[in-house]
């Protein structure tokens, strides 16, 4: 497994609501604080594209400094799609890359902010 410079949640039962998200993941997941944002980091995230599965990295930021697009989901990769693929942003030492998807609210688990923003590729 690689590690990417992540640490690992330590134990999953200290923040239930990662591990709802781990279900979701084939490597580590982690919270993550980068200038006062708030991240999960996933390693392996599973999701689906248009009926098809996909796994990569991803990055769900929790507090996004604007409030249309208070929260963000960022892919290790542009998957395309047909989207508005309007930021690659350089986050923990890494670049990523996220689309426009707005209105996805902050004051929801984590698992809801995640799942909302898959909703863009169904």
């Amino acid at each position: 497994m690689e590690n990417n410079g992540f640490a690992p949640v330590g134990v999953l039962d200290s923040e239930p609501e990662l591990a709802l998200i781990a279900d979701l993941c084939s490597g580590n997941i982690c919270s993550m604080n980068e200038n006062g944002l708030n991240y999960i980091y996933m390693e392996g995230l599973r999701f689906f594209t248009q009926g098809e599965q996909r796994q990569m990295n991803a990055l769900l930021c929790l507090n996004y400094t604007n409030s249309t697009y208070p929260t963000k989901l960022y892919l290790a990769e542009n998957i395309g799609l047909g989207l508005n693929w309007n930021e690659t942003a350089y986050l923990l030492g890494k670049p990523w890359f996220s689309w426009s998807w707005k209105d996805v609210s902050p004051n929801q688990k984590p698992i809801e902010i995640l799942a909302a923003h898959l909703e863009a590729f169904r």
